[in-house]
């Protein structure tokens, strides 16, 4: 049970709140994944949100030769390895791909064993970064709500294979390779 606020006397009721007290660190996390063709160049992007909605960085891989499905799922990855390397701890992860959102939503509740053996190396090393947050939340939305992701995406189309780049807060360009 959290220790109650010395500033205002009252337990905190919100779970932002909550998690503020018990150490937790959480973000937003949207992602995308871009390819002209399928499979076609290809690219993954991703944008770091703070709770409140503030942009933390951009992040765009791109991914030469790639399938949809692998694109979206790189781009989930890149992202939640992001998260966890600036030590977020609960996470709420937002994406336009039904495919990878389902299938992440139905891991989580225990559901669901990939098959396919193209995407299931991928789905583990997701898996993995999953359950490494204290919390982890996975919703779908709809394209126009994805926009600034699906930007970064696009622009990881151009980059080379395995190249990827960070815009944060100061908007500047560092490259970086995994």
């Amino acid at each position: 049970m959290p220790e109650k606020n010395p500033y205002s006397g009252k337990l905190p009721e919100s779970e932002e709140a909550i998690a503020m007290c018990s150490g937790k660190k959480s973000c937003i996390l949207e992602f995308d994944g871009a390819y002209k063709g399928n499979p076609g160049l290809a690219g993954a992007g991703a944008v770091l949100r703070s709770d409140d909605g503030s942009l933390i960085c951009r992040l765009r891989q791109g991914l030469g030769i790639a399938t949809c499905n692998v694109a979206e799922y790189r781009a989930l990855i890149l992202g939640l390895k992001y998260a966890l390397g600036k030590g977020f701890t609960s996470i709420l992860v937002r994406g336009d791909s039904m495919f990878a959102c389902r299938i992440s939503h139905l891991y989580v509740q225990r559901l669901w064993k990939v098959k396919e053996h193209y995407i299931s190396d991928l789905y583990a090393e997701a898996k993995k970064l999953m359950d490494k947050f204290l919390s982890f939340q996975i919703v779908h939305v709809l394209r126009e709500l994805n926009s600034e992701t699906d930007a970064q995406a696009n622009l990881a189309v151009n980059l080379a294979a395995g190249w990827i780049q960070e815009e944060g807060e100061s908007f500047s360009d560092s490259p970086w390779i995994c």
